[in-house]
């Protein structure tokens, strides 16, 4: 049986090699940018976790596209109140794509976002009382075994 060097040193000086416990192996957050459709008007909202995407994300973290719509076959973008801005393009014809559709990609310049149809679930209410439904949903590219659409319930009030 061979040993490394380190495990040998470790074994004479008293010195324990640990493994890694489960809480040093807990999941990453997943950013998404959902797009959602108020009403009234659309809006892009950046969340830096998913799991918190069931409320308002906070006006740093909203932005109002051009034109009152996501543009689907050509690129376009919109800068959230912190300054970043988001850059994406939706195929033609993507909001008629079934839910779960790879319809496009995006970029905030810091990570590169696949874009899907979402299922036009309620996000949240905002403040006027509009409910703003999920029309897409873009999830960061580093974790692709993560790009699929989880199917969200609930209803939140701001």
């Amino acid at each position: 049986m061979q040993f490394s060097k380190i495990a040998i040193i470790a074994f004479l000086s008293g010195v324990g090699l640990a493994a890694p416990s489960a809480a040093g192996l807990s999941k990453r957050a997943r950013e998404s940018i959902h797009m959602v459709n108020c009403q009234t008007y659309v809006a892009v909202d950046y969340y830096a976790d998913d799991s918190n995407d069931g409320s308002f994300p906070g006006n740093n973290n909203e932005c109002i596209p051009s034109g009152g719509s996501f543009h689907e076959g050509s690129s376009t973008s919109c800068t959230f109140g912190s300054g970043v801005s988001f850059s994406w393009f939706l195929s033609s014809g993507a909001n008629s794509a079934s839910d779960g559709t790879d319809v496009g990609t995006g970029s905030n310049g810091f990570h590169n976002f696949n874009c899907f149809r979402d299922d036009n679930h309620v996000l949240y209410t905002d403040g006027n009382g509009h409910a703003c439904s999920s029309t897409y949903v873009c999830f960061d590219v580093r974790y692709p075994h993560l790009n699929h659409i989880i199917m969200h319930t609930e209803t939140h009030t701001i």
